[in-house]
């Protein structure tokens, strides 16, 4: 039996990890092992009603006092529909159908009042990154004693807090003011389950406010009802309809359908401008010149966006003194790093996404300042890159991992992080078959469960196997595992926003 690869990691190296979350014992599962996750930062819910704490999870139980609606408590644990929450130092048992999500999160922006030295770490002795110009914007970390870790321009490092002032604080509830809009018509019922009595059905194509998630249950609002529907039948909203419009990068036939042997309607010369109309696996559907058809998604480009571009962040694993999974002189970090500045380039200059690297050098990240720097980039989506590692060297494959439907996720995209990491996992397994598709898992990974975006954590490859190693050391398919993956996100943001 193989041990899951995410545990291996964790034995490997996991400096990073151990900081954020806890492993508790391992449950077997068929022909894997499935980690299960407690996250050590504290998660916070706000009372919707004035709600009784009780002694234990029951409704028989003691009251020790009453909270009043609106009011802040610290989640502690679950016990069936019951959170152990604390609140002004009392701790006790809440309903956890009058809770809502509010994980407070302070972004801090500043600005530089002199030139100042961005260091590697925090002393003056440390080596100087960059130097920042008087003026210039850079996004809060964290405190370090006198010492501020900052990120300017993809850079993390650290400035004195004496030549920064600060330029805008605000503390964010990341799931206030959330809407979904609903793909089928669907029931709204008074709880977290198919025998909860419907309020009402909401028609498909209907507009919900999100509060909060129970499972796979979201709680939500419409037309002044308060209730639970399936998530799985939600789609996020968007303000904006990005349409793109495509240029032919060769004398492209345009055909009646999705396959090399179907009729051609006629021949669009390189360079010509094309209409975007959806995709159908490696074939776009596109309108040229009034005729509308199918050609080969490979020699069309991104030329202009009619509407704002979405914003792609993209996290390269381990960093610094954290190597990630290590064999021998190889380390983590420095694939997964590489990777990302081929994804980044490539989302860039094909397909013209706005990206922001959480981290572009050799730099240490928490998980949850990873978190923190997709919430001040306001990421329409979120990716992590990983390679994995096992102490069976026979252990091979890349898969995607995907947020559960447990208390420990607070993303509120938990169904459209599953869409991105399945699209990323179909484009990986149909480009790069030379590694095994170990497909699409559900496991609590912190700037996946924790993040407010549609988020997805890829791992390419085990550094540990000699098959996977060898393409994960060489530039070539690096570069095709970008591809991939950027065509993926592409799939995901047509589909969705």
């Amino acid at each position: 039996m193989l041990k899951s690869s995410w545990n291996a990691k964790l034995l490997v190296s996991s400096t990073l990890m151990i900081s954020a979350i806890t492993v508790t014992p391992i449950d077997f599962e068929s022909n894997s092992f499935k980690i299960n996750t407690v996250d050590a930062a504290a998660t916070y819910y706000t009372t919707t009603v004035n709600l009784n704490l009780r002694k234990s999870a029951s409704t028989s139980s003691t009251i020790l006092l009453t909270i009043p609606s609106g009011k802040t408590v610290t989640y502690l644990g679950t016990s069936g529909s019951w959170y152990k929450v604390s609140y002004n130092g009392t701790v006790g048992y809440v309903s956890s159908q009058y809770l809502k999500t509010y994980k407070p999160t302070t972004v801090k922006t500043y600005t530089t009042t002199a030139n100042l030295n961005l260091r590697k770490s925090a002393s003056t002795s440390s080596s100087i990154l960059t130097t920042i110009p008087n003026g210039k914007e850079i996004i809060y970390l964290s405190t370090s004693g006198s010492w501020f870790k900052v990120s300017y321009n993809g850079t993390i490092g650290y400035v004195s807090s004496d030549y920064v002032k600060v330029i805008e604080t605000s503390t964010q509830t990341p799931e206030t003011n959330i809407t979904y809009k609903t793909t089928v018509n669907l029931n709204l019922r008074t709880s977290a389950s198919t025998s909860g009595s419907i309020l009402t059905t909401i028609p498909s194509g209907e507009v919900v406010n999100y509060i909060g998630t129970y499972g796979s249950w979201f709680k939500v609002s419409y037309n002044g009802m308060t209730g639970y529907v399936s998530s799985q039948y939600l789609a996020p909203t968007s303000t904006t309809e990005v349409e793109r419009v495509y240029s032919t990068t060769a004398n492209l036939n345009l055909r009646q359908s999705t396959s090399t042997s179907s009729t051609i309607l006629l021949t669009i010369p390189s360079g010509s401008t094309v209409d975007y109309l959806g995709t159908y696996g490696s074939w776009y559907k596109v309108t040229y010149k009034g005729v509308t058809g199918y050609v080969s998604s490979e020699y069309v480009k991104v030329t202009t966006t009619s509407a704002s571009t979405k914003t792609v962040v993209i996290d390269a694993g381990h960093g610094g003194n954290d190597p990630g999974a290590v064999y021998g002189s190889l380390y983590e970090k420095v694939i997964a790093l590489d990777i990302a500045k081929r994804l980044a380039n490539t989302l860039t200059s094909t397909y013209n996404y706005n990206v922001k690297l959480t981290r572009s050098t050799d730099t240490y990240l928490s998980l949850s300042e990873r978190v923190s720097l997709s919430k001040s980039y306001k990421a329409d989506v979120f990716v992590s890159l990983h390679a994995n590692s096992s102490v069976y060297s026979s252990a091979n494959g890349h898969e995607v991992l995907v947020p559960t439907s447990e208390s420990y996720t607070t993303n509120p995209y938990i169904s459209a992080s599953r869409t991105l990491g399945s699209t990323i996992n179909k484009e990986l397994g149909s480009k790069i078959t030379m590694i095994q598709n170990r497909g699409v898992k559900y496991q609590n990974v912190y700037v996946v469960g924790k993040n407010v975006a549609p988020s997805t954590l890829v791992e390419y490859g085990f550094i540990s196997n000699s098959s996977d190693r060898s393409y994960l050391t060489n530039t070539s398919y690096r570069q095709l595992m970008a591809e991939a993956t950027a065509s993926g996100i592409d799939q995901f943001m047509r589909s969705y926003y």
